[in-house]
């Protein structure tokens, strides 16, 4: 009943915010990045909060907004309410999550869905598939959730990205504010983990038991991963929400142990010591690390050629600062970076299209810009 009334709430919110707007781009503006310029266009609005974005074969967009309401958005900004959404535990930074496509979608219509699944005012994060059909999700099956002993009050640190490649699904689930698990390999939480796209557990997964979901882990020692992402060369690349300082994009491999909390660049918020090492043996190193922190969410791959310049570097959203960053990489290092999009609002997440352009989801209020490249003419 509770998430039925916040559906229809958002709902006249978006309707009244629409009205007030009209067609007014407050977003516009040019920008200029160290080697190309930019134009910045509102592409959709009236969100509350947009958590993932997702291309439809047909260029439409999935977007799925915090409050547990799933859209899909079309070329021209209009968008439709998907239904038959997962109830979720909408609270702090609980509620719809992520959004992917399968990748033979045109065949078998199949979403898959990251959302904090809420269990007698407890929470934790699932992973679910179902098939999309018009504007209606039917035939939802729950992929992933966590035995009950894990659900927890804690309204923060629930992850969660998806990616896929091949036929297999990664997903992350954050500590839960829980920080010493994420080096206990029997709970799933601080872990990225992989399971076939039906949500079966693969043979060769590091951690495989006889039973409990723990089956499922890839790697561990991340505090809160909210980006996830794979390249066209099939690295699979994780952006880690820090605490005060020490937000990481680190490259996920089979089995390694990333460390948090043993080892952190990060303090706690109040000023205290987490750990008094930044390094030890068997833990793995980010490729770069924030410090202070920017309070980074999602991310993305940059491999197209609207902007040959950028093939290959890494997106960041930058939560704290609103602003999305390059990182600029060569051959799997850091090697400097730019800030490209001073949005003014908080940046939660960005998404290539299908022709290069680039898509910023941002917060208060809840919308979506498109960034293209403009010919400079000075």
């Amino acid at each position: 009943m509770n998430n039925v009334f916040i559906r229809f709430s958002i709902f006249l919110l978006i309707i009244f915010y629409e009205a007030m707007h009209g067609n007014d781009d407050f977003d516009y503006k040019i920008i200029k990045t160290n080697d190309i310029s930019l134009e910045v266009k509102n592409y959709a609005s009236g969100f509350d909060i947009p958590w993932g974005m997702a291309f439809m074969p047909d260029t439409s967009m999935l977007v799925t907004d915090l409050s547990g309401m799933l859209f899909r958005v079309y070329q021209d900004g209009s968008k439709d309410i998907i239904d038959g959404v997962p109830d979720v535990f909408y609270k702090g930074q609980g509620g719809l999550l992520d959004v992917e496509i399968h990748p033979k979608f045109s065949e078998n219509n199949f979403i898959f869905l990251a959302y904090s699944q809420p269990k007698w005012k407890k929470a934790f994060t699932a992973i679910a598939r179902a098939k999309l059909i018009k504007n209606q999700l039917k035939d939802l099956k729950i992929l992933y959730s966590s035995e009950e002993i894990h659900f927890s009050r804690k309204a923060h640190h629930f992850g969660s990205r998806i990616a896929i490649k091949d036929n297999y699904i990664f997903f992350s689930i954050g500590d839960r504010g829980e920080r010493e698990e994420a080096q206990d390999l029997n709970t799933p939480n601080g872990k990225i983990h992989r399971l076939y796209l039906d949500g079966g557990i693969p043979d060769d997964n590091p951690f495989k038991l006889d039973n409990g979901q723990i089956s499922s882990i890839w790697c561990y020692g991340n505090r809160n991963p909210q980006g996830l992402i794979f390249s066209k060369n099939g690295v699979l690349w994780e952006l880690e929400h820090g605490p005060r300082g020490g937000d990481e994009l680190n490259i996920i491999k089979k089995g390694l142990n990333y460390g948090w909390p043993k080892i952190t660049y990060g303090i706690n918020y109040i000023g205290t010591k987490i750990s008094d090492h930044t390094h030890l043996d068997g833990m793995e190193q980010p490729i770069w690390h924030w410090t202070p922190s920017i309070a980074v969410c999602g991310m993305e791959v940059y491999e197209n050629s609207l902007i040959p310049s950028w093939n290959g570097d890494i997106l960041v959203t930058s939560l704290k600062y609103e602003y999305l960053e390059r990182v600029i990489i060569d051959d799997g290092v850091r090697v400097g970076s730019e800030k490209i999009y001073d949005a003014g609002s908080r940046v939660r997440d960005v998404e290539i299209g299908p022709k290069g352009c680039i898509y910023v989801a941002l917060e208060d209020p809840g919308r979506i810009v498109k960034i293209t490249p403009i010919n400079d003419k000075n």
